[in-house]
């Protein structure tokens, strides 16, 4: 399990945007999207507006344009996401933080949250599902592993993500308000 200890509110930065990172499989959407209501802010799924933007799915954009194309596409849409009013949950996709310039942007504006899912349950809540990065269980588990200090080291909060969502959710959006709180005081 990931340390847990969030980075104080003061170390977090001084903006409302709240951007949910891990590995595929670690629940940021479903999540999200509650933490989102909890709060009262608008959800944003980086993959949905990709896929919104290229007019086709993740797995035909891998298919038909490649990886490369859409971790670019990736940098450009979380930057314009991220430009936009806040305040507003954004679930980024397992490999948006890989990128440089995608990291630098979220860690300026927005506070990042990592949900930690072991690799037997990520596994099985995406196994069989079509993702073109979720087809072998030793490969998933190798890019997992090659992931996780990315995430660990842009996160400012760590959560165990093998739970109910309900409860991610709650633990997620109580700690969004704490830090909200303190940033504005």
């Amino acid at each position: 399990m990931p340390g847990t200890a969030p980075r104080s509110p003061e170390a977090a930065p001084a903006v409302r945007w709240l951007a949910l990172t891990g590995y595929m499989g670690a629940g940021k959407s479903a999540v999200g999207r509650r933490v989102a209501n909890r709060l009262g802010w608008r959800f944003v799924d980086a993959d949905r507006a990709i896929e919104e933007r290229a007019g086709m799915s993740v797995a035909e954009i891998f298919d038909r344009r490649g990886e490369v194309w859409f971790r670019r596409t990736e940098e450009a849409v979380v930057r314009e996401i991220l430009a936009g009013r806040p305040p507003g949950v954004l679930a980024l996709g397992g490999g948006a933080l890989e990128s440089a310039r995608t990291r630098d942007v979220v860690r300026r504006l927005a506070w990042v949250v990592w949900l930690s899912a072991s690799v037997e349950v990520a596994w099985g809540r995406v196994r069989g599902s079509g993702r073109p990065l979720a087809t072998d269980q030793d490969r998933f588990a190798r890019r997992a592993a090659q992931r996780e200090p990315t995430y660990r080291a842009a996160a400012d909060l760590a959560v165990d993500a093998d739970g109910p969502v309900e409860e991610i959710a709650s633990r997620v959006a109580a700690w969004t308000t704490g830090v909200a709180e303190a940033a504005r005081a």
